[in-house]
């Protein structure tokens, strides 16, 4: 027995099933909370009385969830994705890049700081957030509207003189980007989790305990975004029994309980 306290540490060992290029342990960063959750049916025999003449205990699962404060590729891949290493040449956004359309008699054209690597364009705007139409390469007949090819936008006349909020893409020769792909179904690494408690007090004979899940499958992926807090990502598993080892003799363990002091506290 052991009185756990804290997250403690979690560490994820791609075992099997569809693993990344490279695949790599991984130590979970930024832990917030870790939960799981054992549930078995209970299947009762009925006869003619009130209560059953037998119970017997029919399936099971063992389902859980880990709460982190980071957003980390390369774990999200190792974990969940399974898939090709991370390409470079990431993108990046210059979001709301301050420019003023050239004064009459024009042209009536500007050109983004990164032109060299431009990608996509995100739109334009004015100063008070008015947003301007992509003709498409069409006519520009009004205000409000502008053309864009490889970084250079063209405005009509009546814009002279205004300041634009131009946002864009671009490519960079640095950063990596990490993608999840339409796989064939059932796709996914089967992973050995072990959740490490290390707490130690003159209660606990040990500081090595916690839990280790066999096999386990990383489904939902949950990242919430907010305007005045963290991101919290969270991702979800469940446990399904390993039949390449054997505890005490017993195959297909599922997950078990790590007691560092074996007897009594």
């Amino acid at each position: 027995m052991f009185i756990p306290f804290g997250p403690g540490l979690v560490y994820g060992v791609p075992v099997g099933g569809n693993r990344a290029t490279n695949y790599t342990p991984e130590n979970f960063i930024g832990i917030q909370e870790v939960s799981f959750n054992r549930t078995a049916k209970i299947v009762p025999l009925w006869g003619s009385n009130q209560f059953p003449d037998a119970v017997a205990v029919s399936d099971k699962q063992v389902k859980g969830k880990v709460k982190l404060a980071r957003v980390d590729p390369d774990m999200w891949n190792n974990m969940i994705f399974g898939t090709p290493a991370p390409t470079s040449n990431a993108p990046l956004v210059y979001p709301n890049e301050s420019h003023t359309v050239p004064v009459t008699p024009g042209p009536y054209t500007v050109s983004v700081t990164n032109k060299t690597n431009f990608s996509v364009d995100l739109g334009v705007r004015y100063a008070n957030g008015q947003p301007f139409t992509n003709m498409q390469g069409g006519t520009l007949t009004e205000a409000s509207q502008y053309n864009v090819s490889a970084g250079t936008y063209t405005f009509y006349s009546g814009d002279a003189g205004q300041v634009v909020l131009i946002s864009y893409e671009d490519t960079t020769t640095t950063g990596t980007l990490t993608t999840e792909f339409n796989q064939i179904q059932g796709w996914a690494p089967i992973v050995r989790l072990i959740a490490w408690e290390y707490y130690s007090s003159t209660i606990n004979i040990s500081n090595n305990n916690g839990y280790i899940f066999w096999n386990v499958i990383f489904g939902g992926l949950d990242v919430p975004i907010k305007r005045d807090d963290w991101e919290y990502p969270s991702v979800e598993f469940e446990a399904f029994p390993d039949p390449s080892t054997t505890i005490g003799g017993t195959p297909n363990p599922v997950w078990s309980i790590i007691d560092g002091g074996g007897i009594g506290l």
